[in-house]
């Protein structure tokens, strides 16, 4: 049932409720002495009760009605479905007790965070319990809070996939007709897709000092593959520094293995207190998607929409903290299409508690760079194609304000040697020039990274004709 359908008919049942409650009005007729004070005083509270039920009617219909508008106005249904549930548990309480919401209608993490606060243990353990979907997905809750939630989540989904998966098995087994084989089969390959991305978001959270931030799985994608996560290594809530990674073109979950090592050599290489994360929470733009003009990787349509659940989820990373611990020092890490994805999260609007930003392989972010002078970097590897086409606007190896890391080979006065990176992948290779740059940006110590802009055959080329 849509919001809206809802709403018409709790709008009708309100005008029912209403209507009934004019029997409460006036005196009561034929009562006399004590007996009729004690009526008068029930039938006071009745119709108290009564004005009550209709107030939260009232906010459970404007609730409905805000949705509705959000809905309407391109904002994403998991973040629609958080702010009314959140709505409607705060109906009839105090009005400060809902959450605020930012102009686009999507939740505030701050507010999340205050909300959260002001329950008591047995309503947050109940929503834990009962909607863990709604709780994993907050930005602005504890970490710990997230993680329990969503790996219940987690085994919720993977029982539910090895179910489907038995039943289409089984249905398949029975087809006979050519295009019924076709169809289940092509059924079977989605759901088995669906359960090895939920295999690796477990693979990837198995592990001593995981975290899983978000999870969230779409059986029947429209958009991307169905399964969006973000893992931690580290605690996020207490750590001094906080590095999100945002991959690019073509990746998914399947893939958060891999990245989780290359972000635990990256933490060990920024130094103690210093916590990363694995952001694949955005629908990345995939191969067979080049062609339609809102999912191509050519146009900004998935960054935009990636840079609005970035911005959330960085914003969160702050208010989440417990009250007294400062902020951290939070670094935003975009490769690829990641670094448009950062850049749309970090455009003005967007998120306020990043301190430094990263592009990695950058195909363009745009007029700005996302964050002032001397906390913009870049990091351009030889041979980098993708870095090179300047497709969403001016290189930033080129941009004022954006200092240029090395990803060259580096020969470092205590005798190690820092090995270069070539191409379009292997920008945080443990021990390569690129990786130790950006954990030193990442550990605030900048004055430890060793620059270079980077410039290179493609980007002569791309100045001879004028791009």
């Amino acid at each position: 049932m849509t919001p809206a359908v809802a709403a018409v008919r709790l709008l009708a049942a309100r005008a029912s409720l209403a209507r009934a409650g004019e029997v409460l009005a006036g005196e009561v007729p034929g009562w006399r002495g004590a007996a009729a004070r004690d009526a008068q005083e029930a039938r006071a509270a009745l119709r108290r009760r009564h004005e009550d039920l209709l107030a939260d009617l009232d906010g459970v219909l404007a609730a409905l009605g805000a949705a509705t508008l959000a809905l309407a106005g391109g904002t994403p249904p998991p973040a629609v479905d958080a702010a009314l549930a959140l709505a409607l548990d705060a109906a009839g309480r105090d009005v400060d007790a809902a959450p605020p919401t930012t102009p686009t209608g999507a939740l505030d993490p701050g507010g999340v965070a205050r909300w959260w606060a002001g329950l008591d243990p047995g309503a947050r353990a109940a929503l834990e319990r009962d909607r863990p979907a709604l709780v994993g997905g907050l930005d602005g809750l504890p970490a710990t809070v997230r993680d329990r939630a969503n790996r219940r989540l987690l085994a919720v989904e993977q029982g539910r996939a090895l179910e489907e998966e038995r039943a289409v098995r089984e249905r398949l087994a029975r087809v006979r007709d050519p295009l019924g084989l076709v169809t289940t089969a092509w059924r079977l390959r989605e759901v088995r897709a669906r359960l090895a991305r939920l295999g690796a978001v477990a693979a990837a959270v198995d592990r001593p000092g995981r975290a899983l931030l978000d999870l969230e799985v779409d059986p029947h994608p429209e958009d991307g593959e169905g399964v969006r996560a973000a893992v931690a290594q580290g605690d996020v809530d207490t750590a001094a520094h906080v590095g999100v990674f945002t991959p690019g073109f073509t990746t998914g979950v399947d893939e958060l293995p891999r990245r989780l090592e290359e972000l635990d050599a990256l933490a060990a290489s920024a130094g103690p207190g210093t916590a990363t994360v694995a952001w694949y929470g955005y629908d990345a733009p995939q191969v067979d998607e080049v062609a339609e003009p809102d999912r191509s990787v050519l146009g900004r349509g998935p960054a935009e929409e990636g840079g609005r659940r970035l911005a959330s989820f960085l914003d969160g990373l702050d208010a989440a903290r417990p009250e007294g611990r400062p902020d951290a020092h939070v670094t935003a890490v975009g490769h690829s299409y990641g670094s448009v994805v950062t850049a749309a999260a970090l455009a003005p609007g967007g998120a306020t508690g990043v301190d430094d930003v990263i592009h990695l392989g950058s195909p363009g972010v745009g007029a700005a760079p996302g964050r002032p002078p001397g906390h913009a970097w870049v990091v351009e590897a030889a041979g980098d194609p993708v870095a090179d086409t300047g497709w969403f606007g001016p290189d930033p190896n080129r941009m004022p304000g954006v200092t240029g890391l090395s990803a060259r080979e580096v020969a470092l006065p205590d005798g190690r040697v820092l090995a270069a990176s070539r191409g379009h992948v292997g920008y945080l290779t443990p021990g390569s020039t690129s990786a130790t740059n950006v954990g030193a940006v990442v550990g605030g110590r900048p004055q430890d990274t060793v620059l270079d802009r980077g410039v290179g055959a493609g980007d002569r080329l791309r100045r001879v004709f004028g791009r």
